[in-house]
């Protein structure tokens, strides 16, 4: 299993399971072999391999990375062989290789951390944005990518809905990763991982607005991200150092206007 989302509203661990295909809803409260309150599964699912998801609380939706380069969206409570309310793929959509899933209930938006491995390639890893009711071969609505970005193999993506923020989690480096020397290899200084922040407006090869990334943070492939708007940090865990990192970031969460909590870009 690579994914996991807890519903606090309705006391619920969500997780994709990918060697089963299957997406397995159980209480908040489980322990031992107890049994999933729901099991969603089979050829009509059009799920085959998730790796990560998403729970829209507000909509009270399901997003699911299909296993088979598309997004699918189901009620929050599907349960068996349904079919999903909405399947997002197909060459226009540039959906390909998912890392992470997220929405924007305030904007009416999904957000994808989009892949695109190969050998040897020019990266058109990017972050892309589709309009929640979207379906079918249809192109996001904004694209993030290119050489001003920086992302080079995204991993998983985070929204801070409030302030109307992307952070993803890059790990800035072409080549594979070597298990027996626990380095990328070749390894290249250079290019160590990051966080980078992008507006939920942001389209085409802009710059992160803010970067956690250098010697300092102890990031070198960060594959996790999370946010604490309330006391100004953000959450990190790196598949290299097998460590979680938390930052004080303050200039991440500008008091918004209006309002009495911290945040803003």
């Amino acid at each position: 299993m690579h994914g996991i989302f807890y519903d606090h509203i309705h006391d619920e661990i969500v997780v994709p399971v990918a060697l089963g295909g299957a997406i397995l809803t159980l209480p908040g409260d489980a322990a031992g072999d107890a049994p999933p309150k729901r099991i969603l599964q089979g050829p009509r699912t059009g799920i085959v391999q998730p790796d990560t998801l998403f729970v829209d609380l507000e909509h009270d939706e399901l997003i699911v990375e299909s296993g088979d380069d598309a997004v699918l969206v189901f009620p929050r409570t599907a349960s068996g062989n349904v079919g999903p309310s909405r399947r997002i793929g197909g060459p226009n959509s540039g959906v390909n290789n998912i890392y992470g899933l997220a929405a924007d209930s305030k904007r009416d938006c999904i957000i994808v951390a989009n892949r695109v491995d190969g050998p040897g390639r020019q990266s058109d890893d990017a972050i892309l944005v589709f309009n929640r009711l979207d379906t079918g071969d249809v192109a996001p609505r904004a694209k993030i990518a290119g050489p001003h970005t920086g992302i080079i193999k995204i991993r998983q993506v985070f929204v801070d809905e409030e302030r109307g923020q992307i952070f993803a989690t890059i790990k800035n480096n072409f080549e594979a990763y070597d298990y027996n020397t626990q380095r990328p290899s070749p390894w290249d200084p250079d290019k160590t991982g990051f966080i980078g922040v992008w507006s939920i407006d942001d389209n085409g090869d802009v710059p992160p607005r803010g970067v956690i990334k250098g010697p300092a943070t102890g990031l070198v492939w960060p594959a996790g991200v999370a946010i604490n708007p309330k006391n100004q940090e953000v959450y990190a865990i790196d598949s290299v150092s097998n460590a979680l990192f938390m930052f004080k970031t303050p200039e991440f969460f500008v008091k918004l206007p209006g309002s009495s909590a911290a945040g803003g870009r």
